[in-house]
């Protein structure tokens, strides 16, 4: 039986937004009602070539017009933080990008205000649900791969710039809370909860280079390479898992080569390389409705983001005082 389709309004009509989330709303079942945007030709536009027309420049005006469900709010977390407990407080599902937050005190607060609200909050994690991802769990669900022993894995981008920048502190923040989450997030979502997390960390001008070493609670190691001084537009994902005795090696998002005694499976999927459902957009869309239709925490949700945001705390803090060696150990934490 399918899914009765959410009504959602949208408030964010900027570039991460049209490039990436609008386009995925039509692979899941989504009622998109209206969009809000404050540039009025941002959201007329938006609204009709995504929706059904509708706009709005006041997002509380929207939400007094229109017979919402559920909220997206695609804005720098920043701004959005206000707005996403205002939509909370009002009885809506809502709908976020990473970073969930500005910092780990307000990821909580988000997190507090859904629990009391009984709404379902998630943030768009969407490497959980990538293609190549998607492929490795069922590969590493397998007996003959055994239990993950190391990971690895690399992120990294160019420099962020002023317009990257807005809204964070300056360009080497701006990569930490915007861009290395990912890899914090998906290294736990592929190996489990951090035990303990190191950090060396060097800065040429606005760039940043980070090498982080994770020893999990499951006993596996890690590390990540995660940089801002290369270039956009390149390969930023490449993931190598090792199990019992097989491994696997990811590149990009959806290309997967399985090493194992017996053979090797390669497996590509090149058809559409920004398309929603190879990166994970579109099935993260379709969790976060399956979820508020089955009155259930969905993969991604604000509580796990919390998790996720600790260890960003951790590395954010050690930069700033120039720290390097153990910066998190969750045996020294009692609240995690």
């Amino acid at each position: 039986m399918g899914l009765e389709p959410l009504r959602v309004g949208f408030v964010g009509a900027g570039a991460m937004a049209t490039w990436q989330v609008y386009p995925s709303l039509h692979f899941a079942p989504i009622h998109l009602q209206a969009v809000c945007d404050r540039d009025e030709d941002l959201a007329r536009d938006t609204a009709g070539k995504f929706g059904p027309g509708r706009w709005y420049t006041d997002y509380r005006k929207m939400w007094e017009t229109e017979d919402l469900e559920a909220v997206i709010v695609q804005m720098h977390p920043r701004p959005r933080q206000r707005i996403v407990l205002e939509a909370l407080e009002a009885g809506y599902h809502v709908f976020i990008p990473k970073p969930p937050a500005a910092s780990l005190d307000a990821t909580q607060e988000l997190g507090e205000a859904a629990s009391r609200a009984g709404r379902i909050l998630m943030v768009n994690f969407q490497r959980r649900f990538c293609f190549g991802v998607t492929k490795a769990r069922e590969i590493m669900a397998a007996e003959s791969f055994g239990a993950m022993t190391q990971f690895f894995g690399s992120f990294c981008s160019g420099i962020f710039d002023e317009a990257r920048g807005r809204d964070y502190d300056d360009s080497v923040h701006a990569y930490i809370l915007d861009f290395a989450p990912h890899y914090l997030d998906i290294a736990r979502f592929l190996g489990g909860e951090i035990q303990q997390l190191s950090l060396f960390h060097q800065q040429d001008g606005s760039g940043v280079a980070l090498a982080v070493a994770l020893e999990f609670v499951s006993g596996a190691v890690g590390t990540l390479q995660l940089n801002s001084q290369r270039l956009w537009w390149r390969n930023y994902d490449r993931i190598e898992i090792t199990g019992k005795s097989e491994y696997l090696v990811l590149d990009d998002l959806w290309s997967i080569k399985h090493y194992a005694q017996e053979r090797n499976t390669f497996t590509e999927n090149w058809s559409d390389e920004r398309s929603g459902e190879l990166t994970g957009d579109g099935p993260c869309l379709v969790e976060w409705v399956r979820a508020i239709r089955e009155g259930r925490e969905p993969i991604g949700s604000i509580a796990d983001a919390v998790e996720t945001m600790r260890l960003y705390q951790a590395i954010w803090d050690a930069v700033q005082e120039g720290r390097s060696g153990v910066v998190f150990d969750r045996r020294a934490d009692a609240s995690c």
